[in-house]
């Protein structure tokens, strides 16, 4: 494949030579002269790309040319890392010129090996500056599509079939507008075929008129569609050469009819592609289109989620993979035809080849076909074993899916490609990933937006282009994990070849000198083979994926190139030397003091420092390294206190902890100008003294916050820290009104400060340890807030106990909120003071713990009960929780018997859990009853839980008529286990029935 990163660094590194370089005498002109170098050597680039596909020769040209890139790219990082260490020193001082004699030696060599490179290149007779016109670009014979079903049966499909068709016939057809219906998927998905189902479909067939399948592929030409709309329905060649004619033949053809159109392939218009989809294209295309009768509609296959925003009129149908089974039902289909003999350890490893198609029909019906003409175990096997892209005669899947890649811009493709570093299957960070690509250079800022905002847009298109997937997202904190599809991960992993590897045991023989980035499990790599890591030259990534185990430092390999360094092992005195790291991620290291020789990082832009249980302070002079960007300390839990003048850090965007002391450089005010994002947990907020100090923190201006957390000393009392003194503070705090999440723990005052409730975005809550509060904020009228969790607050009575009239007009309380925690609050009376109506309507978990004074409304929106400390109360409360799906009980230590119908109008419990019930003698009185009865309450109970209940003597006889249960669990029940016994327990009968069984640890 491409080498992307060729284009990516030339940009860098041509700016780089013709500024830095410039400035040493005796070499200026050996600089320009190589910058020229470069600039012949990108001009033929896109060429070499091209053909590098179908040239052994050509693409180990590339590999060359990429490696010395590296090499170039390290000398002026070095030059320009000194020349900022020896700023304003002497020329003729011994270490500059030993600085400068070193410089001249390496540029001298690299512009040897250039000019070598240069003049290979001529015997390829690449073209310079190569581009693609729009009328030389054809759809290869192999994409083009047509609305006939080539496959013999399709499987998988029928929902999403379905699904598209009662679109078409419902709200397509009863609409005056036309309508756009766009499937969106990875290539391969099978897009094509569904619309070929739904254009086929006898339903669809009898409700249009008209049906007109066209494949647009790379080029939205609209003069090209409407000719083909003409060609479709007049079945003549169209050879008008005005588009004013051809626009209005089509209106002709169209008038007074309700057609449908499928465009399928359509791609969209970007750097790489300038000749796909438009919004202009669209608009002038469809106004041609308007033309037909009510119901008329357009179906769109496409693999581009911005496609689907500028054309479809509904929300996008995001067509996933097929099952494992129905994967292999369509790759036996192929592999077996013919009556060919399913031979049962055939049939093994066909299951076993299936897995590599990750439900991507294309490689399932790809596959078979090539196991279709292999008979023997050994040659499946083989198969089996085999990367995708090294398959014989593999032409096909990764081509497919390669279109996509083809038409990214280098920086995309860069970026892309280098997620090849993440093992199959890992749930990957969008955070982390950008913060690597900045690492390594991919990615830089742009005139009025920061490298990560740059990086966010990247990522974001590569996640509209299909790339990406099982996107999840935190309401919270807006942190955002994907994944990648084995077979988009395979085609990354073709495109970086031997320069990205992922180490899976000690065999390291496949490392060259052209590997630059390496990831790792310690699982299975507890050692490296230093030897094979000599031979590579620039070594850029070295990332641990697994924290568990350490490797010895005097295995750990080094390489002076490294940009990224993520480990749990490290011979910490060697820090020092890395002058390139961007990116240090370490983890577990057992030391008290972190070394001084990071002082000399001073490249370093990302540091995280994770689970260092013994760590108690930070180097003092951290706040030199200028360019750090992401300050990142968590478990480190004896750390307390920070470096001092952290302020110094002006391009500081992350900080995760802060420790305020009364020592200089240690106040609040450290942070004014510091424009952070992200989390940020300020702690011991006990030696802050007023109002004014605490606004020297500027949270207010901090609009990129995400999360605050706001720390006094656990231990702080009431005397060490005065109640009015610490109201001010917390109301000197404010934050700015985009936080999402904020916590306040070990609060001395009374009450909390007013801004909490002007806090609109505000999506989680938690106060904890707040033992002097005696009333809370209404924290009811937050309209984002969707976690709340209270915690040891003994003064508190109501979580709401706004009792405003709001003149006779009912005020939806807590409209949110979804997650409620209440534990040790001794004197909690109700939630609200004023119940009403509205409130708690998207209340779906709750969990109570040692809440002894509390009563509970009428929450039927509850599906989720876990109450620890069980009072009769709260147990009959239970009983108006009608939506309850899952119940756990825990601690009841002097509950001998439940309420009576306590579970009666459970009907939709599933999970019912007693834990820790020691007196109680009788389960509910609802397990009692006769079927009829059984059937009014707990037929959706599927699993029941029973442990360290001693003194339950018996199961009640209505457990036999619970057909549903699927799992009974009963532990440390002495007399209940012996009565449960197999075949001859006492009870036995009442639960023979049951299909799993775990009855003291014995299933």
């Amino acid at each position: 494949m491409a080498d992307p990163i060729l284009g990516v660094v030339f940009e860098n590194l041509t700016s780089l030579l013709r500024n830095e370089f410039s400035t040493l005498s005796g070499i200026k002109s050996k600089a320009q002269k190589l910058s020229t170098t470069l600039d012949l050597i990108k001009a033929v680039l896109q060429d070499a790309d091209h053909r590098q596909l179908t040239d052994r020769s050509i693409m180990l040209w590339l590999q060359q040319l990429k490696d010395a890139v590296y090499v170039l790219d390290d000398i002026l990082d070095q030059f320009s890392t000194q020349s900022r260490r020896l700023r304003g020193s002497s020329s003729f001082k011994p270490k500059n010129i030993m600085f400068r004699h070193e410089i001249g030696n390496k540029f001298k060599e690299i512009t040897r090996r250039f000019d070598q490179i240069a003049e290979c290149k001529n015997k390829f007779l690449l073209r310079e500056d190569v581009t693609v016109r729009e009328s030389s670009i054809e759809v290869a014979e192999w994409r083009q599509t047509s609305s006939i079903i080539a496959e013999p049966k399709v499987y998988g499909r029928e929902n999403d079939k379905d699904k598209i068709v009662e679109f078409l016939l419902t709200q397509a057809r009863d609409s005056d507008f036309l309508s756009v219906y766009p499937i969106v998927g990875l290539g391969g998905v099978g897009k094509t075929t569904l619309s070929q189902l739904v254009y086929n479909d006898d339903r669809v067939s009898s409700n249009f008129n008209t049906k007109i399948w066209i494949c647009v592929s790379e080029v939205f030409s609209v003069k090209r569609i409407l000719c083909s709309v003409i060609e479709s329905i007049t079945r003549e060649k169209c050879d008008f050469l005005n588009l004013d004619v051809i626009q209005r033949k089509v209106q002709e053809l169209f008038q007074g009819k309700r057609y449908l159109l499928v465009l399928d392939d359509v791609w969209n218009q970007n750097q790489q592609l300038e000749f796909g989809l438009s919004q202009e294209k669209w608009n002038k295309l469809k106004s041609v289109l308007l033309c037909g009768s009510k119901g008329s509609s357009i179906l769109v296959s496409t693999r581009d989620e911005v496609v689907a925003e500028i054309m479809g009129t509904c929300q996008a149908h995001l067509l996933s993979g097929l099952s494992e089974n129905e994967c292999w039902l369509l790759f036996k289909q192929y592999a077996f035809r013919h009556d060919r003999e399913e031979r049962a350890e055939l049939v093994a490893i066909g299951k076993d080849i299936v897995k590599k198609c990750g439900g991507l029909p294309l490689a399932a019906q790809a596959l078979g076909g090539l196991m279709s003409s292999r008979s023997g175990e050994k040659e499946w096997l083989e198969i089996k074993e085999s990367k995708l892209w090294a398959l014989p005669h593999e032409n096909s899947i990764l081509p497919a899916l390669r279109l996509s890649y083809f038409h990214l811009t280098p920086t995309l493709k860069q970026c892309f490609a280098f997620c090849a570093i993440f093992p199959k299957g890992m749930k990957i960070m969008k955070e982390e990933l950008i913060h690597l690509w900045m690492a390594n250079g991919f990615i830089a800022s742009r005139e009025n937006l920061e490298v990560e905002d740059v990086g966010s847009m990247i990522w974001n298109e590569l996640c509209q282009k299909s790339f990406f997937q099982d996107i999840q997202i935190n309401d919270y904190l807006e942190n955002i994990s994907f994944k990648m599809h084995d077979l988009v991960h395979d085609l990354a992993q073709s495109v970086m070849a031997q320069e990205c590897m992922i180490l899976e045991n000690a065999n390291m023989t496949n490392l060259s000198e052209g590997t630059h980035h390496i990831s790792f499990h310690s699982t299975s790599l507890l050692s490296f083979n230093k030897g094979a890591f000599k031979k590579i030259e620039s070594l850029r990534t070295l990332f641990q994926f697994n924290y568990y185990k350490k490797i010895k430092p005097k295995y750990f390999p080094y390489n002076h190139s490294l940009r990224v360094l993520c480990t749990t092992s490290l011979p910490i005195s060697s820090l020092g030397s890395l002058i390139h790291l961007r990116y240090l991620e370490l983890r577990g290291l057992d030391i008290k003091i972190f070394p001084d020789s990071i002082y000399s990082l001073q490249n370093l832009e990302i540091l995280k420092i994770i689970n260092f249980v013994k760590l108690s302070c930070l180097p003092k002079r951290l706040a030199c390294l200028q360019n750090l960007r992401h300050l990142v300390i968590e478990g480190c839990y004896s750390l307390s206190r920070m470096f001092p003048y952290i302020g110094k850090l002006s391009s500081l965007r992350t900080l995760s902890v802060y420790f305020v002391s009364l020592e200089g450089g240690h106040t609040l005010a450290e942070l004014c100008d510091l424009n952070l994002g992200g989390k940020l947990n300020i702690k011991g907020l006990q030696n802050v003294g007023s109002l004014s100090e605490a606004q020297e923190a500027n949270l207010m201006c901090k609009k990129d916050l995400r999360e605050l957390c706001l720390s006094w000393k656990s231990n702080c009392g009431f005397s060490e820290t005065p109640t009015i003194s610490a109201q001010q503070v917390l109301e000197g705090l404010q934050p700015h009104t985009n936080l999402k999440w904020l916590k306040i723990h070990c609060y001395q005052g009374l009450y909390f400060p007013t801004w909490i409730n002007f806090l609109s975005s505000l999506v989680a809550l938690e106060l904890r340890d707040c033992k002097n509060c005696v009333r809370l904020s209404p924290l009811g009228k937050l309209p984002s807030l969707k976690q709340l969790e209270l915690c040891q607050m003994h003064n508190v009575k109501y979580m709401d106990d706004d009792d405003e009239s709001h003149n006779g007009m009912e005020v939806r309380v807590f409209p949110s909120l979804e997650v409620l925690s209440l534990k040790e609050l001794p004197n909690l009376e109700g939630l609200l003071k004023v119940e009403r109506e509205e409130m708690f309507h998207c209340l779906s978990s709750l969990t109570i713990f040692n809440c002894p004074k509390l009563g509970l409304p009428c929450l039927p929106s509850v599906k989720d009960l876990s109450v620890y400390g069980c009072n009769n109360e709260l147990l009959k409360s239970i009983s108006t929780f009608y939506g309850l799906t899952n119940l756990d009980l825990y601690g009841g230590n002097q509950i001998t018997s439940f309420p009576e119908r306590m579970l009666r109008n459970l009907t939709c419990l599933q999970t019912l859990k007693v834990f820790d019930f020691p007196k109680l003698k009788e389960l509910p009185i609802e397990l009692e009853p006769s079927p009829e009865q059984i059937c009014e309450g707990l037929q959706s109970l599927r699993t029941m839980k029973i442990i360290y209940c001693e003194g339950l003597r018996y199961l009640p006889e209505g457990m036999q008529y619970l057909t549903s249960l699927e799992v009974l669990e009963i532990r440390e029940c002495p007399t209940l286990e012996e009565r449960c016994k197999e075949g001859t327990g006492e009870d036995w009968d009442k639960i023979a029935h049951i299909p799993k069984l775990n009855i003291g640890w014995r299933e």
